[in-house]
């Protein structure tokens, strides 16, 4: 059994995130003409740890939320909201097709103010029977003046 077998699961993936973070520095470095110190990487692949951690505790509670146990693309949507540039390349890679489709819209129609009924002269209006009548007054309010609540992120 080699030493990397006897660590914990916790101990195993900080080792493999260092040794990743370590070659992507070297790398990198190697490009741009720069020196990164040991101290340095090992900053750097906590910050990255922690901030993963963070990432996962995030993805599980936006699929909680969504009454799920799996995480799916739209939670990782959801997670780089505030990143512009990641949310264009993540929408190009898993484009929104149901979307619009599964949100709920709410809609509040907006009050009217009842008409007074006022004299009106043979000339203009030929008298209704009152079942035309109640139809005007009864009539479902047209939601094109509704008030949208919908937001969008």
């Amino acid at each position: 059994m080699t030493t990397f077998d006897n660590l914990s699961k916790t101990q195993r993936t900080r080792a493999a995130l260092y040794r990743d973070v370590k070659s992507i520095c070297t790398e990198t470095c190697h490009f741009l003409g720069l020196d990164v110190t040991k101290p340095a990487m090992e900053i750097v692949a906590e910050l990255v740890y922690k901030k993963i951690s963070v990432y996962g505790t995030d993805l599980e509670a936006f699929a909680k939320h969504a009454k799920r146990s799996t995480i799916n693309d739209q939670d990782v949507k959801l997670l780089a909201r505030r990143n512009p540039s990641l949310k264009s390349r993540l929408d190009a890679i898993a484009p929104d097709s149901a979307k619009k489709d599964k949100r709920r819209k709410t809609v509040v129609p907006v009050t009217r103010v009842p008409e007074t009924p006022t004299a009106k002269t043979v000339s203009e209006k030929p008298s209704t029977s009152k079942t035309e009548t109640d139809k005007e007054v009864n009539e479902p309010m047209d939601l094109d003046n509704a008030i949208d609540l919908t937001f969008e992120d």
